[in-house]
């Protein structure tokens, strides 16, 4: 890994526009219905109590609705572009539960759609030091060079001269990956046993387009 500052200076930030939709899931018995559920950036989701004692809590610390809570309650998140940017997770992928219930499997799922921006992916998505890392790019342009960046420092936002990065400077390079016909890069790496409870920030760059992806923050544990 080496530094990379040119990598900020290319970065450019695309905002997309569209009408905005709201989910509801019904937190209900020991299940979440629907448990799966894909939604578009700007998008809120309505969790709505129905019978039992409940609440709703994001393994990722991104979102909690509280102490468990019985009777008519409703728990409102907006995943717009500003809740992925203060909660950067590997694919815009959120798994929540009910802590009541988790024996129970009580558990869903959100993913959030970003239309026109690559997508960064981390398999596993809560990776460890000293084990392999895969990074996947989904939908970026295609036969383009994709870079990938890093920082121990933060997830920014950092105002570079093309838009806003989510990766503190000094900023990293881990490698310039080919992304083939459908827009897919991928690069497996050993993750060294030093970087054990250590944190980072990623964030990949769409060369072709100038648009760069979600951020992903991990602790390797």
């Amino acid at each position: 890994m080496r530094t990379l500052s040119l990598l900020l200076s290319l970065f450019f930030v695309c905002t997309n526009v569209h009408a905005q939709t709201t989910h509801t899931v019904n937190v209900t018995g020991v299940a979440f219905s629907p448990s799966s559920l894909v939604v578009t950036v700007g998008d809120t989701v309505d969790f709505v109590w129905g019978t039992g004692i409940h609440n709703v809590r994001a393994i990722s610390g991104a979102f909690d609705s509280g102490n468990p809570v019985s009777g008519t309650f409703t728990f409102s998140v907006t995943f717009d572009q500003a809740f992925l940017n203060a909660n950067p997770f590997s694919n815009n992928f959120y798994k929540y539960v009910c802590d009541l219930h988790i024996a129970y499997g009580m558990a869903g799922s959100i993913q959030v759609d970003t239309p026109g921006t690559p997508v960064l992916d981390l398999a596993p998505d809560l990776p460890a030091a000293n084990a392999p890392l895969t990074f996947h790019v989904w939908d970026a342009s295609p036969n383009s060079t994709v870079l990938l960046g890093y920082s121990m420092t933060g997830g920014g936002p950092f105002n570079s001269p093309f838009g806003l990065a989510l990766l503190t400077p000094p900023v990293g390079l881990i490698a310039a990956m080919s992304a083939d016909s459908t827009g897919h890069a991928q690069l497996s790496v050993q993750v060294p046993a030093t970087m054990l409870g250590r944190s980072i920030w990623f964030q990949a760059l769409d060369r072709t387009a100038s648009v760069f992806s979600n951020g992903v923050f991990s602790t390797f544990n």
